[in-house]
């Protein structure tokens, strides 16, 4: 089945829900809900797991993603790996207090449940660390009318080693065996060292072809690690010298506010139809295609110092011209989140991907007058 949130859903998720006959269960559903170990559940948003908590407290989806989503749970989990790894979980107030000369920087510091990248941090060194705090401090103020405490904690806050090396993501799925499947591989391109973004990842055979065996490799490790069968998600890896080491996974859902639906445009794979098919994509014929294009996702966001509700309107179509080839433009409508639209994009040129990276938005954006009504 697929659990919703309405505001967020892709019209390729409700298409598959259609023609395959899968049942579609909204968030805001309040009658019983069964799961048996068979089943197979996919989500479109982080709030649906709250419900799923409600629901089915006791079922292995429910413990394991409760578990994975905690992001200093998940690296408990994960220091048999990375028995060096840097880690420690605190509260907001003892962040603020904290003696910055014991900690060994370069470091991240971020909600120990987050979504996105709302007050994730990363601090190069001390003379950083009381503006990043701060900062911190401040976008999880403005975050507390915009997500739920069960979305983006506002009081326990990890501080972590900074992992450094290129950044992917990964779609996959371990099977009815516990195997895992892979949808698709995405590289993340950051803006500078300090961003943090969501604004720009993309995938070609090439980058697919290049770190495969990597991170199925590591993706058995973490399937006997969890022994959970039918079981989708979404992982964030870094590749450093040290091999692929997981940044933080995202339970029961693809990649967020449907961008998981570039892996169709790219190379036909429909993550959800695969996830309920229990298909396996024959990757040694798609990596032999001749096409080697980047096909991306670009997500355009309102600053964090501008909520939705100030906003008075967004030029869409000018923004549009900053693309050369737009395979899907989705607006996205929801009242309680930064996101203003995806842009599913193809290009060859890597000079194109880093144009859309740097966009300054704020040519596009119209905010309320004081005062006046809209």
């Amino acid at each position: 089945m697929f659990i919703i949130k309405k505001e967020n859903v892709s019209p390729m998720l409700m298409e598959t829900a259609q023609r395959l006959h899968i049942p579609v269960i909204d968030e805001e559903y309040e009658g019983p809900l069964v799961l048996d170990e068979h089943s197979r559940v996919l989500t479109n948003s982080e709030a649906c797991l709250q419900r799923l908590n409600e629901w089915a407290p006791q079922h292995p989806f429910t413990r394991i993603s409760q578990m994975v989503k905690q992001k200093a749970t998940f690296r408990a989990m994960l220091s048999d790996l990375f028995p060096d790894y840097y880690y420690q979980l605190v509260s907001l107030q003892e962040l603020r207090s904290m003696p910055k000369e014991i900690l060994p920087f370069p470091l991240v510091i971020k909600p120990n449940k987050g979504y996105s990248s709302v007050g994730v941090k990363l601090v190069q060194d001390h003379s950083e660390w009381d503006r990043s705090v701060a900062e911190l401090y401040g976008e999880l103020t403005l975050s507390k009318g915009v997500y739920s405490e069960s979305v983006v904690d506002q009081d326990e806050i990890i501080i972590e080693k900074w992992i450094d090396g290129e950044e992917y993501a990964v779609d996959c799925y371990f099977d009815h065996e516990g195997k895992p499947v892979i949808l698709n591989i995405l590289k993340r391109m950051f803006a500078s060292s300090t961003d943090t973004s969501d604004r720009m990842y993309y995938t070609s055979t090439s980058i697919v072809a290049e770190v495969f065996h990597e991170v199925e490799e590591f993706l058995h490790k973490l399937s006997g690690m969890l022994e959970v069968s039918h079981y989708p998600f979404h992982l964030e890896l870094r590749r450093s010298e040290a091999g692929m080491m997981a940044i933080e996974l995202n339970p029961l859902r693809f990649a967020g506010a449907g961008t998981t639906d570039i892996s169709t445009h790219a190379y036909g794979i429909n993550g959800a139809e695969a996830y309920m098919l229990n298909e396996r994509p024959d990757w040694s014929e798609i990596l032999t295609r001749s096409d080697d294009r980047l096909y991306g996702f670009c997500c355009i966001e309102l600053p964090v110092d501008i909520v939705k509700q100030d906003l008075h309107s967004f030029d869409h179509e000018a923004l549009k011209e900053r693309f050369t080839d737009i395979l899907e433009y989705r607006n996205v409508e929801s009242s309680d989140d930064q996101m203003l639209s995806v842009v599913f994009f193809r290009t060859s040129s890597m000079e194109e991907v880093h144009d859309l990276l740097h966009i300054e938005l704020n040519p596009y954006i119209t905010e309320k007058k004081v005062g006046v009504p809209s």
